[in-house]
């Protein structure tokens, strides 16, 4: 069992919906962007209160622009699919430069990781290449 079917119990339908969104929009710009899901939603320490902390590592500079670009992308999906999804948002080297901070730590060694693939997120559940302890460099 790789670590999303041990996860996905906690998340909801439409919170599938609202990251496939996420997905589309983000590989329709960066088809090698990465994401990581980490925080309460992963570790299943939840409650109703909870959003889905999610890791957005783009192979660009990530400027202003882009960062409110993105940011607002996931304010209109929140809205839609009436979610609650945190992004921040880093580019490869902005994420290789953290490496000593202990957030950095804790998503890579509590996150799972999810590479942009073609499919849709929905059926990620056959796809996702994602292991708790593994780390994509």
């Amino acid at each position: 069992m790789n670590s999303f079917d041990r996860i996905k119990k906690y998340f909801t339908s439409s919170e599938i919906e609202a990251i496939d969104r996420i997905v589309t929009e983000l590989r329709s710009r960066w088809p090698d962007a990465k994401l990581k899901l980490f925080g309460s939603k992963v570790t299943g320490k939840f409650d109703k209160e909870s959003d889905i902390d999610v890791l957005i590592i783009l192979p660009c500079e990530v400027d202003e622009k882009i960062r409110e670009e993105i940011i607002d992308m996931i304010f209109d999906i929140n809205l839609k699919f009436d979610t609650n999804i945190s992004p921040l948002i880093f580019s490869e080297r902005e994420w290789a430069d953290l490496s000593i901070l202990p957030i950095h730590y804790f998503i890579e060694k509590e996150g799972s990781s999810f590479f942009l693939c073609q499919q849709n997120l929905s059926r990620m559940f056959l796809y996702c290449q994602c292991s708790i302890t593994s780390k994509k460099t």
